[in-house]
């Protein structure tokens, strides 16, 4: 496996479906691992800054 197959295996299927792919090897296939795996990352910060802000609200 190759560092590239590492990153797309950390792509959720919500990123996958986002993005118009519907396996990773399809991903993997089209040279798309570090794309997917960055749009990934970007997904996580924007939940993770979305529930910041939910916890912020609640506890005002």
């Amino acid at each position: 496996m190759t560092a590239a197959c590492a990153l797309v295996g950390a792509v959720s299927e919500e990123t996958l479906a986002a993005h118009g792919f519907t396996r990773r090897t399809d991903v993997h296939q089209a040279a798309q691992c570090a794309r997917l795996w960055a749009a990934e990352n970007r997904r996580r910060a924007d939940r993770a800054a979305l529930d910041r802000q939910d916890k912020q609200e609640a506890t005002r």
